[in-house]
C-alpha cells in the first residue's frame, strides 16, 4: 500500500494557510493520506468529535470550498463519495534558480517610456 505522505503534508499545510482547521479537534474535518491519494471527509457520527457530522449543507460548502482552495494551488481534486474529496496530485514543484555567479544571468524588466507633453 502506498501512502502519499508528502502529499498529505502539502495538503494539510496549505488548507490550514488558507484558514481551514486541519486539527483534529472540533472542526471534524478529516484529512488522512490513503492508497489513491489524500483523501479529505468527515469522520461518520459519534466520530473524534463525539458529535454528529455537520448538517448536509455544510458539508457540501466546505466541500466545495476545500476543492476550490486547492485546485486553485494547483492539486487534482476529484469527488470521493459524498461530500468527499481525494487528492491525488500536487502542483509541480518549481526549484528556484541559483544566485550569485553561477546562476543565469537575468536583463531587467523594460520600463516602458513615459512621454511628457
Amino acid at each position: 500500500m502506498v501512502e502519499h505522505r508528502e502529499l498529505f503534508e502539502d495538503v494539510t499545510a496549505d488548507l490550514a494557510r488558507a484558514g481551514f482547521d486541519t486539527g483534529r479537534g472540533p472542526s471534524g474535518l478529516r484529512i488522512d493520506p490513503g492508497p489513491r491519494g489524500v483523501v479529505i471527509d468527515w469522520p461518520p457520527a459519534g466520530g473524534p468529535t463525539g458529535g454528529p457530522p455537520p448538517a448536509e449543507g455544510v458539508r457540501a460548502a466546505v466541500a466545495v470550498a476545500v476543492a476550490a482552495v486547492l485546485r486553485e494551488s494547483g492539486y487534482q481534486v476529484a469527488e470521493a463519495g459524498p461530500d468527499g474529496l481525494v487528492v491525488t496530485g500536487g502542483p509541480a514543484r518549481v526549484d528556484p534558480a541559483p544566485e550569485g555567479p553561477a546562476g543565469p544571468e537575468r536583463e531587467p524588466a523594460a520600463v516602458p517610456e513615459q512621454w511628457w507633453g
